[in-house]
């Protein structure tokens, strides 16, 4: 079964950034644009995966 190269990238994400997204609200000392920050580099990631992609 063919997977989206975009799942597979956004599926393993998921579970990096909830994880810090649940920390960064307990942690009152953290920056709040922490997670903006990972969120940022996922989105730029999957476009330069994408926009790698040859459609056929």
């Amino acid at each position: 079964m063919y997977f989206h190269r975009l799942l597979l990238l956004l599926i393993p994400a998921l579970y990096m950034v909830v994880p810090l997204l649940i920390d960064s609200w307990q942690a009152i000392q953290g920056p709040w644009y922490l997670t903006y920050i990972v969120w940022l580099i996922v989105i730029i990631l999957a476009f330069l995966v994408e926009r790698g992609r040859r459609d056929v």
